[in-house]
């Protein structure tokens, strides 16, 4: 049985059939993408809240220290994006 198991899957042609184990990697790879989508939305739920509290009429505290944060978060993510050498885990 285990060899008609196996010829099955080299005759398939197919790459997803290629291996019994195509399964779990498939799966791997939506818990992934299944992942980085809430962490998407994680941060647009927090670029939301800071668009509601820096607005028009907001205390020159609160501009500031959102307008330091934000650009401390560019420069960090423009070095990130340009090094070669240096990749998110995300």
């Amino acid at each position: 049985m285990n060899d008609l198991m196996h010829d099955l899957y080299q005759e398939a042609g197919l790459p997803l059939l290629e291996e019994p184990e195509s399964g779990k990697v498939f799966m791997d790879l939506h818990r992934y993408d299944e992942d980085h989508i809430r962490r998407i939305k994680e941060f647009q739920d927090y670029f939301d809240k800071v668009k509601t509290m820096v607005k028009p009429g907001c205390s020159q505290e609160v501009l500031k220290v959102a307008l330091n944060s934000l650009s401390s978060l560019v420069s960090i993510l423009n070095c990130m994006s340009s090094s070669p050498n240096l990749r998110s885990s995300l």
